[in-house]
């Protein structure tokens, strides 16, 4: 793999809190502001703050990824401390911030994607009608299936012995997190309603944003895992990155696009990875996957992804074929892979 510049490499040693701090609060206060937004009787203020509120769901979410990197701070009790507070704002608090971190980060240690149990068997094993109208609603872009692990994530301790100490966690969560979206309710049914269709834009975006990023292997937990190289973990990784002269548009998802210089050097902080992108990857890199690809296989592939059909990127004379890149569903951070001792399905149907 390329080597950095030494001044880069400095860079990345010396955080830039100042900047830190303003995405922060842009984070902190823009959701205050879109709270205000959804709840005004304008509707032009009411699309203000949808779009407000999803931008800083997503921001948030992103900064949890930072967080887990050390990216933000030296000091890694600070680093969990941001990441909390994070996970709690874009709801996604029900899972420990700990082994949330560690998963992703074997993520990148054994350059593999890891799941509890196998999507399509899980689907499979549920009643027709119920199969129906989950593959209607990702049909029509409701994020049903992540939906569902989410559910999973706030009710494994009330289902299972593995998560049963963190009932009253759980139970907590739910009820604080409940009463203010009741709240805001009762103060306005439309700014709740507003603030669900944020909600739905926010799931949406991650999941297009993961969904291209990788063809690794998907290891069930528990079971070994391959050792790969540095060149599989390349040749396997893929950046979804705005390209011409709108690449400014890749800060919007905190350059989260710039993928393969994130697993190059994973400390490296969101601010400096389209320098590190620049200094290791040619224009010509046929590793980025273009917007247009992207948004095509998106759409086109929507069910396919569902049932575990096998996603590829073909190798041809002229670079990358991605025409049967399918991608995946539901590989998020923000969800934490466990083996659910709760959930029964047979042992034959863990294929993915």
């Amino acid at each position: 793999m390329a080597a950095i510049s030494r001044a880069l490499s400095a860079q990345m040693n010396q955080p830039r809190y100042w900047l830190n701090g303003l995405a922060l609060a842009y984070i902190t206060l823009g959701y205050g502001v879109s709270i205000v937004g959804i709840s005004s009787q304008f509707w032009v203020v009411n699309v203000f703050g949808v779009l407000l509120l999803t931008h800083t769901l997503v921001w948030a979410a992103y900064f949890v990824h930072e967080f887990i990197h050390g990216a933000i701070f030296k000091n890694p009790r600070w680093n969990a401390l941001g990441a909390k507070a994070m996970l709690f704002l874009t709801g996604s608090c029900y899972c420990r911030y700990l082994p949330l971190a560690r998963y992703h980060l074997a993520h990148h240690k054994n350059r593999a994607d890891f799941f509890a149990f196998s999507m399509p068997a899980f689907l499979r094993s549920l009643p027709p009608w119920l199969l129906k109208s989950i593959v209607v609603l990702e049909w029509l872009y409701f994020p049903a299936i992540n939906f569902i692990l989410r559910w999973f994530c706030i009710l494994a301790p009330f289902l299972g012995e593995s998560r049963k100490s963190e009932r009253w966690r759980n139970g907590g969560l739910l009820f604080v997190r409940g009463s203010l979206f009741l709240t805001l309710a009762w103060y306005s049914w439309k700014a709740a309603i507003l603030y669900f269709i944020a909600y739905l834009c926010f799931i949406n975006i991650l999941r297009f944003m993961d969904c291209f990023q990788h063809t690794y292997t998907v290891v069930q937990m528990g079971n070994s895992i391959p050792k790969y190289d540095l060149d599989y973990e390349e040749r396997n990784t893929y950046s979804n990155l705005i390209f011409g002269r709108w690449h400014w548009l890749n800060l919007l998802f905190l350059n989260f696009g710039y993928h393969n210089a994130h697993h190059h050097v994973m400390h490296c902080p969101w601010y400096l990875l389209p320098q590190l992108d620049a200094e290791i990857y040619s224009s010509k890199c046929q590793q980025r996957v273009t917007l247009g690809s992207l948004i095509k296989n998106y759409h086109q592939f929507r069910l396919q992804r569902l049932f575990g059909e096998k996603s590829k990127v073909i190798e041809a004379d002229n670079g990358l074929n991605f025409e049967s890149f399918y991608g995946d569903i539901a590989v998020s951070f923000l969800v934490l892979r466990e083996p659910l001792d709760w959930l029964r399905l047979d042992a034959g149907e863990f294929s993915v």
